[in-house]
């Protein structure tokens, strides 16, 4: 894949889907897909790691997060990526561009001839001018087969498109000595070992 001006974004579920009624937050979706279509402009290619989907598709089974199980998560999946896909294709197309759906598994990443694969489909819907939406296969992975988080998948698919620049969106201030939800929990401004939070950063997104 050539090398280009490509910006990787990563998206957390709690920007995308509302915590009580798990819905589309359409406005946070408007504010992001605006400046996609800015970066868009000045030339970028632009791809977009998102969650969302589990949380979107919770209600539909009649689940909540406090009470969903694995199955229920990837039933969730199932239900939530066309919710998800729908709010990204509406508000793209009134942007004036094409979205397209990518699932990956940690199989199509590690394996050799399935990486090459993902990366040339990835690069044609570029090409194409399309920016494509990737997210973990949510509905079908199992731990053995998971990449981990949303976090690592960006990392990943960052790397392999060759992009210059990874944004990860959240609604965390940072990266915190603990869980940010735990008391005592402390901003840490600079970092200086990173194996000293490897351990904390753990989890899914």
């Amino acid at each position: 894949m050539p090398k280009s001006k490509r910006i990787v974004i990563k998206i957390g579920s709690s920007l995308l889907a509302n915590s009580e009624l798990l819905t589309p937050r359409w406005a946070f979706i408007q504010q992001l897909l605006s400046d996609v279509k800015d970066l868009r402009g000045d030339g970028y290619e632009v791809l977009i790691c998102s969650s969302g989907a589990v949380a979107l598709g919770l209600s539909t089974i009649g689940e909540t997060p406090e009470t969903a199980g694995l199955r229920d998560k990837q039933a969730a999946a199932a239900c939530g990526m066309p919710i998800l896909l729908n709010a990204y294709k509406q508000v793209a197309h009134e942007f004036g561009f094409d979205i397209a759906q990518v699932l990956v598994t940690l199989r199509d990443l590690e394996d050799r001839r399935r990486f090459l694969n993902t990366k040339n489909t990835v690069h044609r819907l570029l090409q194409a001018g399309i920016t494509p939406i990737v997210n973990e296969n949510d509905s079908i992975t199992t731990e053995e087969i998971r990449v981990g988080d949303n976090d690592r998948l960006a990392a990943k698919v960052a790397q392999m498109v060759q992009a210059e620049t990874l944004v990860i969106l959240t609604c965390v201030d940072g990266l915190y000595t603990r869980d940010p939800s735990e008391p005592g929990a402390e901003l840490v401004e600079t970092v200086n070992d990173v194996t000293e939070f490897l351990e904390v950063t753990k989890g899914v997104s």
